[in-house]
C-alpha cells in the first residue's frame, strides 16, 4: 500500500482559527461554493427556502480518553478537540451543556453530535463506570467497545426524531437494554441483508441486530411519516423544515478509531435496509432520507480487542490478533471504498499491544483513502497527553505539544472534504485547544529534512522512522554519547516520569547486550540481509534488519535529537503491560508506597515471612514457600529507601520501576514474554486477521469478504 510522510508543515497553522488564513484563496472557494451552500436552506430561492439537510457528527475517544476527566489536566484528546468545533447539540446528558455550540442565531438546529467517551473511563449511558474492573477490562480489551457503537447507531436514529419532533425516540436505559441483547459479529452483519428466517432460526444471536433495528427503523418511519416527501410534492408537514438528506461525518482514536470504522459499516448497513423499508433498495437511506457519508477521520487504529496480539509469535501469541468480537479486521474494519478516509498514523509507536490496523487490504487501497505517518507515538498523533508529561510541553496550555499538529492537519482534511467543522465560530475555549507555537512547527519541520523515504510502501517509510529513533535512543542510553539524564526534557519531568524513563533505558542496555550476543552467536562470518516486509512477527529478524546498519549510522543531528528529546514521548516506558503492583500513574503510584510501608511494617513486626504468606508453608510445603519468594519476594533495599523518603516528603521518590512488556519471561512478568523493547519495529495489520502489512507473500485477495453494501472495486497499488 502507498503511504506518505507527514509533508513540512506550513506557518499557517499558527492561525488555526482564522478560516482564511489557514486555507488557501482556492480551498476557501471550494468550501464556499461546493459545501457552505449545502448547510443552509436557500432563503433567496422560492419554493427551497424550507428545504434542508440534515449534519451528523460521531466522535468515538480512545481507551482511557474522556472529555471531563481531561478538562483538570488539559489532556483533551484530538476527538475531543474536534467535537468542539463541530456546530448544533450534543446529546443530553453527555457532557455538560456548556459544551454545546452557542446557536444564538438558531443556524444550527439541524446539526447533531454525538461524543463517545474512551473505554476504561466512565460512559454511565452503556452502563460502563469507568472504574474497577471495567475500567481494567477496557483497557485490556475494549471491554464495553461494542456498546458505545450500538449507543451511537441509536443516536442516529434519534438524531432525525430528535430534528423533526424536538425529543429522542429511544433513552439510554432502553439502549443498555439492547446492548445486552445483541452482538455486533461479522457473521450478525451479513445477516443484516439476509431476509428474516420464520423458523426458530431467526431467534439465534447472529439474527438479533437485524430483528431489533428493523423494529427501530420501523418505529422512525412511523414517527416522521407526515415530514417526508416521496419521490415527487411536499411532505403533509413542512415545519421545522423539508429534509433533502443526511450527511455523516466520523472520527476516531486508537480503539475510537477502530469503533469509528466498525460504527461506519454498520451505520451503512442499518441505512440498506432502512432504504429496503421505504422502497429504495440499494441506497442508503434514514427515515427514508438519503444518507451521504461524507467523511471517515482516523487517529492510529489500534484494536486489541479481546485478547491482544501482546505475545507476538508464541505459541498462544498467534492463535491472539486483538480483532475479537465486533473488530474482526476482514469485514468490520474494512474501510468503505466510497467513503473518504483520512488515517494518520504514529511512525514511533512500538509497544507490542498497539499494533496499528492500516486501512489498506495488503496492497489494496482506494483513491478516496489517504495514510500519512507522523512523527510520534500513539498519543502524539491523537492527543491525550498533559502539559510537562515525561517533561514534555512546558507550556501550561499544551501549545507546544506535538498533537496540536495533527489535529490541525485532520481538522484541514475534514473540512476539504465537507465536513462542517467551524473552529472560527467556536468558543475562545475551543479555539485555544488547537493552539501551536511555531517552535514546535520548526522542530518537526527540521526532523522532516533529514527523512529520505517521504512516501512508498508503508514498510519502507516505518523502517527509516524507527531507525532515526535507534539511532537516538543510543545516543541517549546510560553508557551513551549523551545519557537521557542529561537532557531538558528529563531534567523537568516528574519523579514519577524520570522512574519510568531511567527504567526503560536501563532495560534498553540489556537489550542491547541481548543483541550484541545474538550478533555474536551468528560468528565472524555473518552477513546480515534487509528482510522481505512484514518480517512474520519474530524479532530475531527484525534483528537482522537492524544489524544491516548497527554500528555505521553516523551520530543524530541535532534536529534530531531535539525534537525525540522534547516532543516525543516514551510510551513503552510508561505502559505497564503487568498492571499488578505495577502503577501508571501518580496516584497509584502513591497507593503503592503506603502498601509497601504497611508491608513492611508487618514484616518488621512479624519477621520477613508474613502470616499471609505462612499459608504458603502449611498448605503447599516447600514448593510453596518457594513460589511464595517470588511472587512476593523480601523488600529490596531500593524498594525501603524509597518508602523511607515517601514518609519524609509525602512526594514520590527516585526509584526503579517494573511492568512493562518483558523481553524474556520472569517470574515478576508472571511468565508472559512478548519479546518487547526498542530494538523492534510497530507491527501492522493489513486488512486481515492474520496478516501483518505486506507481508512476505502479500495478501490472498480471494480471502477478503469485501462488504455487501459497498460496491466500489477498489484498486491494486504498487508496494
Amino acid at each position: 500500500m502507498s503511504a506518505i510522510l507527514c509533508q513540512k508543515v506550513s506557518h499557517l497553522f499558527l492561525h488555526a482559527e482564522k478560516f482564511e488564513t489557514l486555507f488557501s484563496k482556492k480551498e476557501v472557494r471550494v468550501i464556499r461554493k461546493k459545501y457552505e451552500p449545502r448547510e443552509q436552506p436557500k432563503l433567496s430561492k422560492p419554493g427551497e427556502s424550507c428545504v434542508t439537510n440534515l449534519f451528523f457528527g460521531f466522535f468515538f475517544d480512545g481507551t482511557k480518553n474522556n472529555y471531563m476527566q481531561a478538562n483538570e489536566g488539559k489532556n483533551h484528546s484530538n476527538v475531543a478537540r474536534l467535537y468542539d468545533c463541530y456546530p448544533g447539540a450534543g446529546v443530553k446528558g453527555v457532557l455538560p451543556k456548556d459544551t454545546d455550540w452557542e446557536d444564538k442565531n438558531m443556524r444550527y438546529t439541524h446539526f447533531f453530535k454525538a461524543y463517545m467517551p474512551g473505554v476504561s473511563s466512565p460512559f454511565p449511558e452503556v452502563g460502563d463506570p469507568g472504574t474497577g474492573q471495567a475500567a481494567d477490562r477496557g483497557a485490556a480489551s475494549g471491554y464495553l467497545g461494542e456498546a458505545r457503537i450500538v449507543w451511537a447507531l441509536v443516536q442516529a436514529i434519534n438524531n432525525v426524531n430528535r430534528y423533526f419532533n424536538k425529543t429522542p425516540l429511544f433513552s439510554s436505559e432502553f439502549i443498555i437494554s439492547l446492548i445486552k441483547r445483541i452482538e455486533l459479529t461479522a457473521e450478525s452483519r451479513s445477516q443484516m441483508l439476509a431476509p428474516l428466517p420464520n423458523n426458530s432460526n431467526r431467534d439465534s444471536k447472529i439474527w438479533g441486530p437485524k430483528k431489533e433495528f428493523m423494529i427501530l427503523l420501523q418505529i422512525l418511519k412511523q414517527n416522521v411519516a407526515a415530514h417526508r416527501r416521496e419521490r415527487e410534492g411536499r411532505p403533509k408537514k413542512i415545519d421545522p423544515g423539508i429534509v433533502d438528506s443526511i450527511y455523516v461525518s466520523t472520527f476516531g482514536f486508537s480503539l475510537g478509531a477502530t469503533q469509528a470504522r466498525a460504527f461506519t459499516n454498520w451505520f451503512m448497513t442499518l441505512c440498506y435496509i432502512d432504504a429496503e423499508l421505504h422502497n429504495r433498495h440499494g441506497e442508503f437511506t434514514l427515515g427514508g432520507y438519503p444518507v451521504v457519508f461524507d467523511f471517515l477521520g482516523l487517529f492510529d487504529t489500534v484494536a486489541s480487542v479481546g485478547v491482544g496480539n501482546s505475545l507476538g509469535n508464541s505459541d498462544i501469541g498467534r492463535l491472539c490478533d486483538g480483532h475479537g468480537a465486533w473488530a474482526d479486521a476482514e469485514n468490520s474494519l474494512r474501510v468503505p471504498s466510497k467513503v473518504r478516509c483520512v488515517h494518520l498514523v504514529a511512525a514511533h509507536e512500538l509497544r507490542r499491544s498497539f499494533p496499528l490496523d492500516s486501512i489498506a487490504s495488503g496492497s489494496v487501497t482506494s483513491a478516496n483513502w489517504l495514510e500519512v505517518v507522523f512523527p510520534g507515538v500513539h498519543s502524539d498523533l491523537g492527543g491525550g497527553y498533559a502539559p510537562l508529561e515525561q517533561g514534555r510541553g512546558i507550556e501550561p496550555d499544551g501549545s507546544d505539544m506535538l498533537a496540536r499538529i495533527p489535529l490541525i492537519y485532520m481538522y484541514r482534511e475534514a473540512r476539504l472534504a465537507g465536513v462542517p467543522l467551524k473552529l472560527e465560530l467556536a468558543s475562545p475555549i475551543a479555539q485555544g485547544r488547537f493552539k501551536i507555537k511555531l517552535e514546535a512547527i520548526k522542530a518537526l519541520n527540521a526532523y522532516l529534512a533529514v527523512c529520505k523515504k517521504t512516501n512508498g510502501t508503508i514498510t519502507e517509510i516505518m523502517r527509516e522512522q524507527a531507525r532515526l529513533q535507534i539511532e537516538w535512543r543510543l545516543a541517549r542510553h546510560p553508557k551513551g554519547k549523551s545519557p537521557m539524564q542529561s537532557s531538558a526534557s528529563f531534567i523537568r519531568a516528574s519523579n514519577f516520569d524520570k522512574n519510568d524513563l531511567d527504567s526503560a533505558n536501563r532495560e534498553f542496555e540489556e537489550e542491547i547486550i541481548n543483541f550484541e550476543k545474538w550478533r555474536a552467536g551468528k560468528g565472524a562470518n555473518f552477513t546480515p540481509a534487509v528482510q522481505a516486509p512484514g518480517l512474520n512477527n519474530e524479532h530475531e529478524r527484525e534483528w537482522e534488519e537492524i544489524a544491516t546498519w548497527w554500528g555505521e549510522s553516523e551520530s543524530p543531528t541535532p534536529a534530531v535529537m531535539s525534537f525525540f528529546d522534547d516532543y516525543v514521548h516514551d510510551s513503552r516506558a510508561w505502559f505497564k503491560l503487568i498492571p499488578i503492583g505495577n502503577p501508571d500513574s501518580e496516584a497509584g503510584m502513591k497507593q503503592k508506597l503506603i502498601s509497601m510501608i504497611a508491608r513492611r511494617n508487618e514484616e518488621n513486626r512479624k519477621g520477613v515471612v508474613a502470616v499471609k504468606d505462612i499459608l504458603y508453608l502449611k498448605l503447599l510445603g516447600p514448593i510453596g514457600d518457594h513460589i511464595r519468594r517470588k511472587l512476593s519476594p523480601p523488600l529490596t533495599q531500593d524498594e525501603l529507601r524509597a518508602i523511607s523518603d515517601y514518609e519524609n516528603t509525602g512526594q514520590i521518590p527516585r526509584m526503579q520501576t517494573f511492568g512493562r512488556e518483558p523481553f524474556e519471561s520472569s517470574w515478576k512478568s508472571f511468565g508472559v514474554s512478548t519479546r518487547g523493547g526498542y530494538l523492534r519495529f510497530r507491527k501492522i495489520y493489513g486488512g486481515s486477521d492474520t496478516v501483518l502489512i505486506s507481508n512476505e507473500n502479500g495478501l490472498d485477495q480471494g480471502s477478503i469478504n469485501v462488504a455487501a453494501v459497498d460496491g466500489e472495486k477498489t484498486s491494486g497499488s504498487s508496494g
